[in-house]
């Protein structure tokens, strides 16, 4: 569910990203509100909200055909991606 909405919002940014750039989450708070039976289908939206400090924060819902399953808030950045992956790469912790 929560892979879902942060997928919603990263489709939001797609048209306002530079060639290079791309976002990453930074802050997720949801909530589950009910149960979906294994196997049904469950959607997300990503409703906009505005800059939140160097952030776009967003309203995630998650829902299955029976109504809403989830709720919450989600930020996101855009970053360079070539900067993502030398500061992993730094990182190290390959296998």
């Amino acid at each position: 569910m929560v892979a879902l909405m942060e997928l919603a919002a990263a489709r939001v940014l797609v048209p306002v990203l530079a060639p290079g750039e791309l976002s990453v989450g930074v802050l997720v708070d949801v909530v589950h509100t009910a149960a979906t039976p294994p196997g049904v289908r469950v959607r997300a939206t990503a409703r906009y909200l505005g800059r939140e400090g160097k952030a776009h924060a967003f309203e995630v819902v998650a829902y299955d055909p029976a109504g809403e399953i989830g709720r919450g808030r989600h930020r996101r950045a855009i970053i360079d991606a070539e900067r993502l992956v030398r500061g992993a790469a730094k990182r190290g912790g390959a296998a």
